[in-house]
């Protein structure tokens, strides 16, 4: 595997600049829709969903041209990009225009860059130590949702602050992202480049399905995956916000604290994976159970507890969130040869955040149908069938040997 030409902790600050721009823009971009706005539930779903959607349509062309590009290069650009649709809320707010349309428009723009960016980002981990991979992407996520945690506790002092500095702010943040990643994945010299080989997209694109298609154990963790992001991905999304005003009486300062409770869960859980020398024994079992106990947890928040019960439950919610990611990611990197990576990390990603539009836009119609108690009730409920059906999926029984696991890539005996 290549080596050369890669910085770590140029990555590493990356993913702080990036993450936080991030943390900003997910209490920022709800809370213009439901508190600047006043727009209903299965609205704030639907610009959820034309958040989201694009990693639908985009994402498995977006793993095709990263392994096809030079990722340093083209990574860097692909941070200015988000430019245009920050920089297009911003002129929205200062001239007296926002509207539930303009923030549809950015929405998709957002994400439509995002899923160019998430396959290109994830597979530059690859050049990370193999036999300390785990390692690897335990400092990744912690470093990710400490950042994060900043930008929600930022955005949630919006009304202090001021909300145009705040975007400001943000579109900082991913021009420093540019200039860290060029750091860290610098293009070679000439004399370095590997020949182009002639473009072939769909074959391309055919091989990195294939990986998963030949590999059950593979198949059944993204299968797994999409859940998380139809089922908890989803609801939290739209449900958490709600909760916050609705449910509590808050404002965008107690969201912006459920999001940090959150996050300091997956900080801890990836804190404690960092410290292993070796990977878990039965990775899959472990990510089957952590999927149970989010159901069950999804179950807690929908009665409304005080807030001495809701936040020690978000807490844990991010600490089995985190876990989850943390090794459905090891799997993957650990499992699909370099030149592979980003087409495999970008089915990954289409099945986590191709089921969360999904997921987002029926709650957002539920908790108007039904309420929320109910939706996250119904969420829950279907969480635990899931993890149920899991219990016989070649998951659960998943070496966590770190080279040439049995059944993985490469073989089609499972």
């Amino acid at each position: 595997m290549p080596t050369q030409h890669f910085s770590f902790g140029h990555y590493l600050a990356t993913i702080g600049a990036s993450n936080f721009a991030l943390g900003l823009f997910t209490v920022i971009y709800p809370w213009l829709i439901i508190g600047v706005l006043q727009e209903s539930p299965s609205r704030l779903g639907m610009a959820q969903m034309a958040l989201l959607l694009p990693n639908l349509l985009f994402i498995l062309p977006g793993g095709v041209v990263s392994d096809r590009s030079h990722r340093g290069t083209w990574l860097s650009l692909l941070y200015l990009l988000y430019l245009v649709p920050v920089g297009v809320l911003v002129s929205s707010i200062l001239t007296d225009q926002l509207s539930f349309s303009v923030l549809i428009v950015c929405g998709m723009a957002f994400g439509t860059v995002s899923a160019f960016v998430q396959p290109t980002r994830e597979s530059l981990l690859g050049y990370a130590v193999p036999h300390l991979m785990h390692q690897a992407v335990a400092k990744v996520v912690m470093v990710q949702f400490i950042a994060q945690g900043i930008g929600f506790a930022a955005a949630g002092q919006m009304e202090l602050i001021g909300l145009t500095f705040l975007l400001a702010l943000q579109m900082a943040a991913f021009v420093a992202s540019s200039l860290l990643i060029r750091q860290s994945h610098p293009r070679p010299p000439k004399s370095d480049k590997e020949p182009l080989k002639a473009r072939q997209p769909l074959i391309e694109l055919r091989e990195g399905l294939q990986l998963f298609f030949e590999t059950k154990a593979l198949l059944h963790l993204v299968i797994l995956t999409f859940a998380t992001g139809a089922l908890a991905f989803g609801v939290y999304l739209v449900g958490m916000p709600l909760i916050a005003k609705q449910a509590y009486g808050g404002g965008a300062q107690l969201y912006a604290a459920m999001q940090v409770t959150f996050t300091l869960g997956v900080v801890s859980a990836n804190f404690g994976v960092m410290k292993r020398a070796k990977m878990f024994n039965r990775p899959g079992r472990l990510i089957i159970i952590t999927f149970l106990w989010r159901g069950c947890l999804v179950g807690v928040v929908a009665l409304l507890p005080s807030f001495w019960v809701l936040f020690p439950t978000l807490f844990v919610w991010g600490f089995f969130s985190g876990l989850s990611m943390t090794l459905g990611r090891t799997l993957l990197h650990n499992q699909v040869p370099h030149e592979l990576r980003s087409r495999a990390s970008s089915v990954y990603q289409l099945c986590l955040f191709g089921g969360a539009p999904l997921g987002a836009w029926g709650s957002g119609f539920s908790i108007e149908a039904i309420g929320l108690s109910y939706t996250f009730i119904s969420i829950a409920g279907l969480t635990l069938i899931v993890s149920v059906a899991a219990f016989f999926s070649p998951l659960w029984t998943l070496a966590g040997r770190q080279h040439n696991m049995p059944g993985l890539v490469g073989s089609k005996s499972n």
